[in-house]
């Protein structure tokens, strides 16, 4: 069996649509231009490839952000290309990509915070948040799925690729619709060009003498089906991710990490380097990337081999850079042509199978599409033509994991590491605890403590802690039989603001230049990778409803990457800016009292009867639902598990979710009649002195509580609507 890609849709500085993108594409129009961008009197003239033309969306859309017009645009020109009609679909999941989701409405909202207005409309706070663009994609469809929005800034959307196509062929959905969006914002073009990394001179010229990047806009869509009379532009045969666990900013000069994706997908579909058509590689025009590239393709692969980088031409589109340039692989197939890099400095003694300023007719079969990221995070695809005798990874033996351990930073009746403070709004009734400081365990590097942010600080002394409760020695292991799976709503947002307010104070150019790689989502993972040198797959989600979204997630990442050990990491932070929206978006101040908070999970795919097992776990996300559907919703993919398990709701002897998460939506009325409608007592009532917006805290209880024998249910929910939740079997000890 295959995964086939059935429907396409991109917006960028090309084209509004795959057609004008393509013929662009080929002709080496120029989409990078030079323009002003403006904050407090502050101003930037920098080469971009910005969209230049007004996207038409659905009128309840119109005060959107550019990035949700972006992604809305190329999901819908996607699925209708498609061909595919959603109802006939059970099971769909949404796989997005993205460094910045709602980002750019949550700068406006801090910029009024800080001039005192503390009453912000609950609808630009909603439109702020990272996830917020595929929950709203899902809506406006009806979509009742799973929703895995990917935050590892470049490698973005590539990874959401390889998510919905492991999802597909392993059995967990039947439609999965993969692309990622970015659009150009203000904490971006700040960042990179006080780094140092922009081109200001020209538009960035891939595979030269290396003068830095240029940012791009955009967003790209994909629809993946099983059925092969659907397929219409190529297969997915599969996907790697790897991680450097080297450099936070920098690409390990070697590029072992990217070679290592190209062989085992070059291994496992069966071929020889030779049988490489095309590659279109990360190609960002800054040295340290081009170099490492050029190293690695001539190392591994022949001259007949073909290597462009679309960036030229686009910018560099961030979150949805893999996406974009995987479209462009597909055009490339469908074409019989290689896309070539548009370059005006010269070759810089690169070899004669870099394609440079001309297109080059050329027989396409078997594509590779490289993604590079900060935190040392390499992605892959291998894609191929529709006539192609090769045929997707077939679906991994299932796993089952067990938790080996379970760590967080606040513990009942235990001590810990990290310091807390309760902090007071100055302006409304919350209360939060704030991340104070902790004493890190020798495990790690103290110079490389000392540098990171709070929110790095607080993930990696509570990962430490779990690697020690686990009893594995790290040092000892195998690393890239290791994974990483990191959920947070938000992410460093200590950081993030900080940087959007000091554009204000300095301008563009002079934000802090150490701080400004600790603004992606997959930093603190990133870190991790490096400090415990973990080089498996590593991948961060954003969600409302933390680690129980992650669970299926590193389920996927273990079973098809033969995995040993994955670390399912979870964490929140607050800043003062948090006050205002969970007053204004509806949580009850008597009983919501917001922790920087971590937990970590250490599972391991050998169960025993020891340690605890997830048996299965569902994610349900949906939209403006009343109780008797969310009711509906919630028993029916209930039930579908137990069944499974061959188990009833009389076996589950209670469930665990945290009532201090008391919000106005209709979900927590759902969940308080949880007990009445199964009998299942809520074992969480009264035993949370804070709430976390779900970033591990029931599974932690379960793990560590005192608890007989049996099968358990732990719950998370979310504001913006969805429940997910899972089984768990516990032994006694």
């Amino acid at each position: 069996m295959s995964v086939y890609v059935s429907g396409v849709g991109v917006v960028s500085a090309l084209g509004d649509n795959y057609q004008e993108h393509k013929t662009n594409l080929f002709k080496l129009e120029e989409g990078i231009t030079k323009n002003s961008y403006e904050n407090h009197g502050f101003v930037l003239d920098s080469y971009t490839g910005k969209v230049q033309y007004e996207l038409e969306v659905p009128s309840q859309y119109e005060d959107e952000t550019r990035n949700f017009k972006f992604a809305f645009k190329a999901f819908e020109e996607a699925l209708a290309s498609s061909g595919v009609a959603l109802n006939e679909y059970k099971n769909i999941a949404v796989c997005l990509g993205t460094s910045l989701g709602g980002k750019v409405a949550g700068q406006e909202a801090l910029y009024r915070f800080e001039s005192g207005d503390y009453q912000v409309e609950a609808e630009l706070l909603e439109k702020s948040t990272v996830h917020h663009i595929a929950e709203e994609l899902m809506a406006y469809h009806n979509i009742i799925g799973s929703s895995y929005v990917i935050s590892t800034a470049c490698s973005a959307s590539n990874n959401a690729v390889i998510l919905g196509t492991q999802l597909l062929q392993d059995g967990d959905c039947d439609l999965a619709i993969c692309g990622g969006c970015d659009e150009l914002s203000d904490i971006s073009l700040a960042g990179f060009t006080s780094l140092g990394a922009i081109n200001t001179d020209m538009p960035c010229q891939p595979y030269s003498s290396g003068k830095g990047i240029n940012l791009g806009e955009g967003a790209g869509f994909v629809v993946l089906v099983k059925e092969k009379e659907k397929g219409r532009y190529g297969k997915i045969i599969g996907g790697m991710i790897t991680s450097d666990a080297y450099h936070i900013t920098a690409p390990k000069p070697t590029g072992e990490g990217a070679a290592q994706i190209a062989k085992q997908l070059i291994e496992k579909a069966g071929i020889d380097f030779k049988d490489i058509d095309y590659i279109n590689g990360h190609g960002t025009g800054t040295q340290a990337n081009d170099k490492m590239e050029k190293n690695l393709y001539t190392k591994l692969f022949p001259p007949t081999t073909l290597i462009s980088s679309t960036k030229g031409q686009t910018g560099h589109t961030l979150g949805a850079a893999g996406i974009i340039e995987l479209i462009n692989c597909l055009a490339a197939i469908e074409e019989q042509t290689v896309p070539a890099t548009k370059n005006e400095l010269g070759t810089a003694d690169f070899p004669e199978n870099f394609v440079y300023n001309q297109k080059r007719k050329h027989n396409i079969k078997n594509v590779l599409n490289f993604s590079f990221a900060f935190g040392g995070n390499n992605s892959g695809v291998l894609l191929s033509s529709l006539d192609s005798q090769l045929e997707t990874f077939p679906s991994e033996n299932d796993v089952r994991m067990s938790i080996l351990s379970s760590a967080a930073s606040i513990q009942q009746g235990k001590e810990s590491p990290v310091e807390y403070e309760e902090v007071s709004s100055p302006f409304n009734n919350f209360k939060s605890l704030r991340f104070k400081g902790a004493t890190p365990p020798k495990t790690i590097n103290p110079a490389q403590y000392r540098k990171l942010d709070d929110f790095s600080k607080l993930v990696s002394v509570v990962t430490a802690q779990a690697l020690e409760g686990s009893g594995l020695n790290i040092k000892k292991l195998d690393t890239s039989k290791v994974g990483i799976l990191f959920t947070t709503p938000s992410g460093p947002v200590e950081v993030v603001e900080g940087i959007e307010k000091q554009i204000t104070k300095d301008g563009y150019a002079y934000v802090s230049a150490s701080r400004f790689p600790f603004t992606v989502m997959n930093a603190a993972a990133g870190m991790l990778s490096i400090m415990f040198k973990i080089k498996g797959p590593l991948s961060v989600i954003s969600t409302n409803s933390g680690a129980i979204d992650g669970i299926q997630y590193a389920k996927e990442m273990m079973r098809n990457n033969h995995l040993d050990y994955v670390l399912l990491v979870s964490a929140h932070q607050w800043t003062d800016t948090s006050w205002m929206c969970l007053g204004q978006l509806g949580y009850d101040s008597t009983e919501y009292i917001g922790a920087d908070y971590c937990s970590v999970q250490v599972l391991s795919c050998q169960p025993t009867e020891k340690h605890p097992i997830i048996l299965g776990s569902k994610q349900l996300k949906y939209k403006d639902k009343n109780l008797a559907e969310i009711s509906s919703i919630f028993n029916q993919s209930f039930q579908q598990l137990l069944s499974e398990l061959k188990l009833t709701p009389e076996d589950i002897k209670g469930c665990v979710w945290n009532e201090r998460k008391k919000i106005d939506s209709v979900d927590y009325e759902f969940l308080k009649q949880l007990h009445e409608l199964y009998q299942i007592p809520n074992l969480g009532q009264n035993q949370f002195d804070f709430s976390s917006n779900g970033a591990g805290e029931e599974l932690d209880f379960i793990v560590n509580n005192n608890l007989s024998s049996g099968y358990y249910l732990a719950i998370s929910y979310s504001k913006f609507g969805g429940i997910s939740f899972a089984i768990i079997k516990k032994y006694s000890i």
